[in-house]
């Protein structure tokens, strides 16, 4: 498949408490580049998380409100842009949506920090 960077996929993610072990189903988004994306077997993706009860850091971004519609999540998540993984692609299982614009400009300057 070709996902771009932005597209918010439901897949396996590998679970860092579990030394990577075990593996939750979750929304995660796609921030390796569309070059990348074409040619490699893996993606690099941040997780999203439905516990929005922690205080954000300055690595995250909160998805709420028409915003989670409109990338085809259920609830208002947080984007974990500090938990960059690096999965092969036959753990995605769907796409989900994808990010406007805006929001995947604001990924790339939390990806960053």
């Amino acid at each position: 498949m070709n996902w771009r960077r932005g597209d918010v996929l439901l897949c396996k993610v590998p679970m860092p408490s579990t030394q990577l072990q075990q593996f939750k189903i979750r929304p995660a988004i796609v921030v390796s580049a569309n070059e990348l994306n074409r040619v490699s077997d893996d993606l690099m993706v941040v997780p999203c998380t439905s516990n929005t009860r922690r205080s954000l850091s300055g690595t995250q971004y909160l998805i709420t409100g028409n915003e989670t519609v409109t990338i085809g999540i259920r609830v208002d998540s947080v984007v974990r842009c500090e938990s960059i993984f690096t999965i092969n692609q036959s753990m995605v299982l769907r796409r989900l949506g994808g990010l406007n614009d805006r929001t995947i400009d604001r990924i790339n300057r939390l990806n960053r920090k």
